[in-house]
């Protein structure tokens, strides 16, 4: 696959904005690239963490279906709301947009009008393995945890990926999902097939409004009772039903709660990191490696809160190394250098927090960083501090 055409496009939070300057809003790239399994042109949404560029961290990657630019900016919003309150994880957002929606989503010819066209799950998902995550995964920073969203006919082809192509993809997030589709089709392959899936590590979550039409409630409460009745063991799913919702009005209620379950327990007990400081935030960390199936190590802003749970205890030794695999791991961020530069102070380390101020300032400078005064201000009393020291 090659990519013919990038094409490098703001979308700032205000539509109004007319130029671009250093505090501008950067949502995600619009990059097109050439399938030749589909042979045409696909369009792609892609938005990385705000720290990206100044770390050497990898991320997991969210595929959402019915890409455009609304999905990005909700979809992105979230997740970075989510991880800034440490319940996910930040993430890669790769928006997918469509060119023949029906075809692409659903696995078999339409029943009911055969002359639409449809049946192509197989080849696109072919092309999203192929083409898009092949782009993704050479181009950019990735874990091996992927996601995928998808709301109604594209939650037909979630479902179709969760239960026939079922190494593609971790987690999976059916926004009502049309189960209904040729003839309750998802219920029988469930049950002929779902014990047969290797589970583990893999979430399942759908739902369904309590407004919808009775075929699209149908279609998922026989799909739900089937998966009751095979109860695969290793595998972490949720039907959820949406009171008071509809089958569009639930959309961005229903993400959310999708996130939400699969990351249910991902926050750490800040009390915790306080009373047993590092064995508690290592067998943490362990333990969420265990679940998900990859090595999975805390965000930098969650560094940063275990360091200065530490310090207020007095751990400092402890903050100390938990601020330097921060600053290791986030080499251009301001405030990772900061945090060890205070810390180092207060242990009476004059030198190296002279050096990582020093740091902070330069990396703040590069990105008009709003807390450079701060980092100014720290760094001249290092250095009082060090001709109290030269005096003695």
């Amino acid at each position: 696959m090659k990519a013919i055409q990038l094409i490098i496009i703001i979308l700032c939070l205000w539509s109004s904005a007319l130029s671009q300057n250093n505090e501008d809003v950067i949502i995600a790239k619009k990059i097109v690239l050439h399938s030749t399994v589909m042979d045409e042109e696909r369009t792609i949404f892609v938005s990385t963490p705000s720290n990206y560029e100044s770390t050497n961290v990898s991320y997991p990657v969210f595929y959402v279906l019915d890409g455009d630019e609304g999905s990005i900016h909700y979809t992105s919003g979230l997740v970075a709301d989510l991880a800034t309150r440490a319940l996910c994880p930040e993430m890669i957002i790769v928006a997918i947009a469509n060119t023949d929606r029906f075809r692409d989503m659903t696995p078999t010819v339409y029943d009911r009008n055969p002359n639409i066209p449809s049946g192509g799950a197989d080849k696109f998902l072919k092309c999203i393995e192929t083409e898009i995550i092949s782009f993704i995964e050479n181009n950019y920073r990735t874990l091996p945890y992927r996601l995928i969203s998808g709301h109604s006919a594209s939650g037909i082809l979630v479902t179709h990926a969760f239960l026939s192509h079922t190494k593609l993809f971790n987690s999976y997030i059916g926004v009502s999902p049309s189960l209904w589709w040729d003839s309750n089709l998802f219920s029988k392959v469930l049950d002929e097939n779902i014990l047969k899936v290797d589970s583990k590590h893999r979430h399942f979550y759908f739902s369904i409004g309590s407004k919808e039409t009775n075929h699209n409630l149908d279609g998922a409460l026989e799909f739900y009772q089937t998966m009751l009745r095979k109860n695969p063991k290793q595998l972490q799913w949720k039907f959820d039903t949406i009171k008071g919702e509809d089958h569009g009005s639930q959309k961005t209620i229903a993400l959310y709660n999708g996130l939400r379950f699969i990351y249910e327990d991902w926050k750490y007990d800040y009390q915790k990191v306080g009373e047993e400081g590092l064995p508690y935030i290592t067998s943490f960390y362990e333990s969420k490696s265990a679940k998900y199936g990859y090595e999975i190590k805390p965000s930098e802003e969650q560094m940063n809160n275990f360091g200065y749970a530490l310090k207020r205890t007095g751990k400092l030794d402890e903050a100390i190394e938990i601020f330097k695999m921060n600053a290791e791991n986030n080499p251009r961020s301001p405030n990772a250098h900061d945090s060890l530069a205070e810390t180092y102070l207060e242990a009476g380390l004059v030198e190296q927090s002279i050096n990582h101020y020093k740091q902070a300032i330069e990396y703040g400078s590069a990105i008009n960083d709003l807390n450079l005064n701060i980092y100014k201000s720290g760094l001249e009393k290092a250095k009082e501090e060090q001709k109290k020291n030269e005096n003695i």
